[in-house]
């Protein structure tokens, strides 16, 4: 095997431990997976001091790799540019900087598809769609929450350092869980609205309607699109974010 093709077999492990040391809450979990990715890290520095790789191919091949199933989140970075040495990496690392990408976008274009001028419903699901807003409020002070807390990790010393790493961490896993609860719901929620408008329409309302934004609003991704097609480009989005977080679902029986 190539030394670039084993990096790249190497570098996708690592990326799977990291989804699962994410989101797992299970200390015995995180240990075995925290030295299974030290051991994989380690191999894949011992790897690239004794093979000439090209790095810059590398790099831009395993972006791909990375990207092959998140066609909104490749669109997004290409537009961010955020350098390698940016400040807010550093912070927030790369795993939920892309996170704040799809949040972002989600905020500009999605989330004002969720209200009563532009998407009409019966009463239980405008309870439920007008819910969200109120939920995607709640991430976004999480995150600010979370920013405010690794900035000031570095202020800390000793036993301080470490109960801030430790809470620190803890927010972080929180962010990824209710980011994935929210999307979750939307991906249920646009289907159940899809399935609807395919039979009777009986609880959504302005299925043909047709979207328009003014001059002074941002909002272009959904300008000129009929309301049952933007449910459909919603729940596209938000199984993409499902996809990305790839936060196990523990079922339980009953």
């Amino acid at each position: 095997m190539k030394p670039e093709q084993e990096l790249k077999n190497i570098n996708k492990l690592i990326r799977q431990f990291e989804s699962v040391y994410r989101s797992s809450s299970d200390p015995y979990q995180l240990d075995r997976v925290g030295k299974e990715l030290k051991r994989l890290k380690k191999y894949r520095e011992k790897l690239e001091s004794f093979h000439v790789i090209d790095s810059e191919e590398l790099l831009e091949q395993q972006l791909q790799d990375e990207l092959e199933d998140f066609s909104y989140l490749r669109n997004l970075i290409e537009q961010d540019k955020k350098d390698e040495d940016d400040p807010e990496l550093e912070l927030l690392g790369k795993e939920l900087l892309r996170f704040l990408l799809y949040l972002n976008f989600f905020e500009k274009e999605l989330l004002t598809f969720l209200s009563e001028k532009r998407l009409k419903l019966d009463f239980k699901h405008s309870i439920e769609r007008d819910s969200f807003y109120h939920r995607f409020s709640s991430i976004s002070r999480r995150l600010k929450d979370f920013k405010e807390d690794a900035a000031r990790i570095d202020s800390f010393e000793g036993t301080h350092e470490k109960e801030m790493r430790q809470r620190s961490f803890k927010k972080r896993r929180n962010l990824f869980l209710d980011g994935d609860r929210f999307f979750r719901s939307l991906v249920k929620f646009s289907k159940d609205l899809i399935e609807d408008l395919q039979e009777d329409g009986l609880k959504c309302l302005n299925g043909n309607e047709v979207m328009e934004f003014d001059k002074l609003e941002v909002n272009k991704y959904l300008e000129g699109v009929k309301v049952r097609d933007a449910l459909v480009k919603l729940g596209d989005f938000c199984r993409e974010v499902v996809l990305y977080l790839n936060i196990p679902q523990v079922k339980t029986e009953e």
